[in-house]
Order: structure tokens, then sequence, then C-alpha cells
């Protein structure tokens, strides 16, 4: 029996996860006074999960860094959306006259 073929994208997500984690703190580094204030949330993840593209990423609080990585367990708090709903939140593509565009749900 043949093995199922993996999408290209998931050979990808392990590099991206990567250098979303260094983006992450390298904006971190800039900015001392959220850097500090993390330590209150050492150990709170935060799970984000796309309908379309089916996408899931866990974001980490550990010490005064960032860790990004898969879903694991119950998150502290769980953002699901469409790429669309997601990408509306964003203040430069926001239009608030305008009808909402995709979905967003947030737990926790």
């Amino acid at each position: 029996m043949t093995q199922p073929t993996s999408s290209p994208l998931a050979a990808l997500k392990p590099l991206a996860g990567r250098a979303l984690e260094t983006a992450l703190n390298r904006a971190l580094a800039l900015d001392s006074d959220t850097r500090d204030s993390l330590r209150t949330l050492d150990g709170r993840r935060v799970a984000l999960r796309l309908a379309a593209p089916p996408l899931a990423l866990q974001i980490r609080v550990a010490g005064e860094r960032l860790e990004v990585g898969p879903v694991e367990d119950e998150p502290d708090l769980s953002v699901r959306s469409t790429l669309g709903g997601l990408l509306g939140q964003l203040p430069f593509l926001r239009n608030d006259d305008a009808p909402p565009v995709g979905k967003l749900r947030i737990e926790g």
C-alpha cells in the first residue's frame, strides 16, 4: 500500500515557524518593557488555526522569549479564522464601513 503524499507546504512549516519565532523575538528585543512583561505570562500558549489553507500553530511564552511550534493540547487562548477574517483585522486593510469578511472566533 502506498503512503499518502504530504503537501509541499508541510515541508515548509518548520522553516516558516522558525522564521516567525526569530522575527517575533527580534521585535521583542527592541522593546524591553514588553519583553519584561512577558515573564508574567510564562508557560501560556496561544493557538492560531486557519480554515483554508489548513494551518495551525502555537506560540508559547518561555520567560522573555516566544516559541513557535505545533499546537499541543488545549491552549490558554485559541483563535480560529479564515484567512480573510484574519487579514481583515490588520489596521491597514481594515474598512469599518464595509461588511465583515471571513470569520474570526476567539476562545479562552
